[in-house]
């Protein structure tokens, strides 16, 4: 049966209802009853070619399935990001595999493959693509199924050839080398699955052609459902990138790193210093535009298309950079000149700047403050800066100079930023509490324990969100109407900082707590819904998962499993 768009008045899925599918260049979105209702072709910031999620009556969709069915079991398979679907049908059993493997010179291609395990299914086609004229469908009968066959569809480009046992074929072939890719991994005992789970997961958000990693493989999915909080995460911020890289490191895939670096010298060495966040390609991100004609998740408005964000100044960026290229170091990894140079040219930028406001990690549009994290982080890029020249017996003059700076601010973080009762704010002067100071204890900026105790704790009190969910800042403090759900990458944050605080025990809970939280596949989004339960925000998002494996690694340095870095 070949129907135009299906159910579309129906209620939309929730968005954790959703698996990825993926091949580093772009990302399907597949819904729990085999509808893939997200799909940007050829590339992850390019125009959907499914795009029913954000406007279900003209989006489009693909769904193969058996009639009449109901998903059983869904999971991936082991190292791999295939996904297998077990179905229940009125008069059989049957099993979809859906994958989209790897192809280094063309196009991208998926692979659905239904296949009859028991009785008797009728397979049900459902193919509308918004930008029909750019693909092709190849391989679908419309017949019954007994148990033993099956059907397998495959979707490429319009000009593209490719035969269906060729592209079985190819599927078996990129299962393998994610096996030997996961075979590199060191995944410690505790969670070792769900360590590795996350970095498949971010393996697959990294643009293969450029090394950059994407934030999420989306675009306006609401941190509020009928909110206006909806972003184009469809970029690469060097901030959330460096994040997910250090996991890289720390795990034993130095590679990735260097790719990502190799990418940031590249495109982000100019005069203008770093940007907020980059295309995928290193280009310029578009202007953001709001799309009036698509309806948005749940009715959720305005989508977006590009990202304002992309020209402000986020003062904390090259801290994050450098931090992550410490890491890199100070792990026995050789540092190329032109790196070195990098880092030299952001450590001057922030001497220059860091007495100026910005706009913080959380891209409020509002206006520019002296926010906390970013002093604290703009620290880190000068300390980093210094404690690299000093191993690698590099640039004297510079070193000196980094030195007197890092001291400077150092003193005014410490002076300015702390209030005795509620530790430190969000910002110089502000009795307003930011979760991000949770990633203080990591830091080494602040040597007093008792200060550290008393910020983590009225975090943990003021911005709660209930169970172990945790508010950015203050529920719709950033200038715009509405509220929001809880940030995911905050608990991370939190367990974090209760481990290195000597509470082990209290972040374990958390961590449980959360994870009870998430759904069967384990992928993460940017916030969940307090009250409900339900996923918001971009989906799924790469520096959730960049959160959960450094979480798991702190719980492995605490139970005496690995050493720490």
């Amino acid at each position: 049966m070949n129907q135009p768009y299906g159910d579309v008045d129906g209620p939309q899925p929730p968005i954790s209802d959703y698996a990825m599918v993926g091949d580093t260049r772009t990302a399907a979105l597949v819904s729990r009853d085999g509808s893939i209702d997200w799909l940007c072709w050829p590339r992850y910031d390019a125009d959907p070619l499914f795009g029913r999620l954000l406007d279900p009556p003209n989006g489009g969709h693909f769904k193969l399935w058996a009639k009449g069915g109901h998903a059983a079991v869904r999971a991936y398979h082991d190292r791999s990001p295939v996904l297998e679907t077990s179905i229940n049908a009125p008069g059989g059993k049957a099993r979809l595999v859906d994958a989209m493997p790897f192809r280094r010179q063309r196009g991208p291609i998926v692979v659905r493959r239904l296949e009859c395990l028991a009785g008797r299914i009728e397979p049900v086609l459902e193919y509308a693509p918004a930008r029909r004229n750019l693909v092709k469908l190849v391989g679908w009968e419309d017949k019954p199924l007994r148990a033993g066959e099956s059907i397998t569809a495959i979707l490429i480009d319009r000009g593209d050839e490719y035969a269906i046992d060729r592209a079985v074929n190819l599927v078996q072939r990129s299962e393998r080398w994610w096996n030997q890719w996961c075979a590199r991994i060191s995944p410690g005992v505790t969670q070792a699955d769900l360590l590795i789970r996350s970095l498949i997961t971010l393996r697959l958000l990294t643009y293969t052609p450029s090394g950059a990693p994407v934030a999420a493989p989306t675009t306006s999915l609401p941190e509020e459902i009928g909110g206006v909080r909806n972003w184009d995460y469809r970029y690469a911020w060097p901030r959330d990138a460096s994040v997910g890289v250090a996991a890289m490191i720390s795990t034993g895939h130095a590679d990735e790193a260097e790719r990502f670096l190799g990418w940031l010298v590249h495109h982000a060495s100019g005069r203008r210093g770093l940007r907020a966040m980059y295309r995928i390609d290193g280009g310029k991100v578009p202007r953001e535009r709001e799309l009036a004609e698509l309806a948005g998740y749940q009715g959720s408005r305005p989508v977006r298309f590009g990202n304002l964000a992309a020209d402000q100044i986020q003062l904390d960026v090259a801290g994050w950079v450098i931090d992550a290229l410490w890491t890199f170091v100070r792990t026995g990894q050789k540092l190329h000149p032109k790196s070195w140079a990098m880092v030299a040219r952001y450590a001057d930028q922030t001497v220059r700047h860091w007495r100026e406001p910005d706009s913080g990690l959380w891209e409020v549009r509002d206006r520019t403050r002296h926010y906390l994290h970013s002093k604290v982080w703009a620290w880190i890029a000068l300390d980093r800066a210094v404690r690299m020249a000093e191993m690698l017996d590099l640039a004297p003059r510079k070193r000196s100079s980094w030195t007197v700076e890092r001291d400077l601010l150092h003193t005014e973080i410490l002076h300015r930023g702390f209030k005795a009762k509620l530790g430190y704010t969000r910002s110089y002067g502000s009795s307003d509490l930011d979760s991000a100071m949770l990633l203080l204890p990591l830091t080494g900026c602040e040597p007093d324990r008792s200060r550290l105790e008393v910020t983590v704790k009225a975090i943990r009190k003021q911005l709660s969100a209930g169970g172990p969910l945790i508010y950015r800042y203050p529920p719709g403090d950033d200038g715009l109407p509405g509220g929001e759900g809880a940030f995911v990458p905050c608990t991370f944050w939190l367990l974090e900082a209760l481990i290195r605080l000597g509470r082990p025990d209290e972040g374990r809970e958390l961590f449980e707590q959360l994870l009870g939280l998430t759904n069967e596949l384990h992928l993460l989004p940017e916030e969940i819904d307090p009250v409900s339960g339900a996923y918001l925000g971009n989906y799924p998002l790469a520096l959730s998962h960049a959160g959960m494996v450094h979480a798991i690694l702190e719980i492995q340095i605490a139970a005496g499993e690995r050493e720490p870095q």
